[in-house]
C-alpha cells in the first residue's frame, strides 16, 4: 500500500503526492514525475470552485500522472456526499474520479467512477461493511484510496487486504510528527510484507 505525500517539497517515486489548493504552487514531485492525486479541501474549509477549479486547470500539464481527482463530499454522511457527487462530478471532465466512501455507505453507489476514497470515521472506516465495499470496488475494476492512515496499526489492518499492495493512502501525520520522522515511518511499514491476507467476513450490510 503506498503512500500519497501530502507535503509538496519532497521528491521520492516510493511515494506519490496528494495535493490541494493548499499547497502554493504545483509540488516539486509533480512537476519531475511522481504520481498525485488532488483533494477537493471540503474539510477543512469546504468546497469553493471558484478556487479549485482554476487551481485543478494549472495542473492540467501533468494530468497524465494524476492518479484521481476527489469529487465533493462530507464527513460522515453518505446521503450528502452522494448528492454532492451527482452535483459536481460533470463538472470534472478528462479526470479519473475518486467518490468518497462515508458513514451510512454499505453497498456500492449506482454512479460513474474510478477510485473508492475510504472515508468516514474512524468505527466505520475499519467496520467489515468498508471492508465488504472495498472487495465490490476491486471486483469492479475500481481502484482503492484509504484516507488517514498515519499509523502502522491502521496500515496493517489494510495491508492484510486482498489486492492492498495496488491500494494508495494518504495520512495527516507529518503535521504533528513532523515531515521526515513521517516518512521514515511509512517507509518502514511500505517495506513490510503482510503475513496473511484478510477475507471480510459474511456479509451482514442488511
Amino acid at each position: 500500500m503506498r503512500f500519497l505525500l501530502p507535503i509538496g517539497g519532497v521528491v521520492d517515486h516510493r511515494y506519490g503526492i496528494l495535493t490541494s489548493p493548499a499547497h502554493t504552487g504545483t509540488p516539486a514531485g509533480i512537476v519531475v514525475g511522481m504520481d498525485w492525486a488532488a483533494d477537493n479541501d471540503s474539510f477543512k474549509r469546504g468546497f469553493a470552485p471558484d478556487v479549485f477549479f482554476p487551481w485543478l486547470d494549472g495542473l492540467m500539464p501533468y494530468r497524465d500522472t494524476c492518479l484521481f481527482v476527489t469529487v465533493p463530499d462530507a464527513l460522515g454522511d453518505a446521503d450528502k456526499t452522494l448528492n454532492l457527487y451527482r452535483e459536481w462530478y460533470q463538472h470534472f471532465t478528462g479526470w479519473s474520479l475518486a467518490f468518497v466512501a462515508q458513514d451510512g455507505l454499505e453497498r456500492l453507489p449506482a454512479v460513474d467512477f474510478d477510485v473508492l476514497f475510504i472515508g468516514g470515521t474512524t468505527e466505520y472506516k475499519l467496520s467489515n461493511t468498508v471492508a465488504h465495499l472495498i472487495q465490490d470496488a476491486r471486483k469492479s475494476g475500481k481502484r482503492i484510496h484509504i484516507g488517514r492512515v498515519n499509523w502502522h496499526k491502521r496500515y496493517n489492518h489494510f495491508a492484510l487486504m486482498e489486492g492492498s499492495e495496488e491500494f494508495t493512502c494518504d495520512g495527516t501525520r507529518t503535521r504533528f510528527d513532523g515531515a521526515q520522522r513521517t516518512i521514515r515511518a511509512w517507509t518502514g511499514y511500505m517495506a513490510q510484507r503482510p503475513l496473511h491476507r484478510v477475507i471480510p467476513d459474511g456479509d451482514s450490510r442488511g
